[in-house]
């Protein structure tokens, strides 16, 4: 009898292992291959699809619209994570109505989401303008990073 605390046990901690940030509804609409750098090569092609993607927030600005973030990506990783190993192929702009907490979202945060790309924007930057894809959020969560293992990240929101 005592083997059956023991597999329950097993198998509460596999399955924590198997969440994710980006909820399964979110997750089931995109096409993950697509990267940020088919995008911005052409961002027209892509318009309208839901993509998701992730990175580091480079910069966090409010407006009449909402809340808009530029983003530095990074390629997610198997566990949907963005990994920062990897140099990153650009930014982008992602856009949201909600008005996101600075404290939750500010230069330096990992963030993963899921929006669907609605153009391309010129950014000014000192030298001259940039242009980035832009991405309309549905789905936006930071990466908190508690501790590091040899099995990978262990975090929350």
């Amino acid at each position: 009898m005592r083997k059956k605390p023991c597999v329950l046990v097993i198998l509460v901690f596999l399955l924590s292992g198997c969440t994710h940030y980006i909820s399964s509804a979110s997750r089931s609409q995109v096409d993950k291959s697509v990267s940020l750098s088919q995008v911005e090569a052409s961002p027209d092609a892509y318009r309208g699809k839901p993509i998701m993607l992730g990175g580091t927030v480079a910069k966090l600005d409010y407006g009449q619209e909402g809340t808009r973030l530029e983003v530095t990506e990074h390629r997610l990783d198997r566990r949907e994570l963005p990994d920062e190993t990897i140099p990153s192929s650009g930014r982008f702009l992602a856009t949201t109505t909600r008005t996101l907490n600075s404290c939750n979202y500010k230069p330096g945060t990992l963030v993963v989401l899921v929006g669907t790309v609605v153009g391309q924007k010129e950014v000014a930057q000192q030298g001259g303008a940039s242009s980035y894809p832009v991405i309309a959020v549905t789905e936006i969560h930071n990466i908190v990073i508690k501790e590091e293992t040899h099995w990978g990240y262990y975090g929350g929101d």
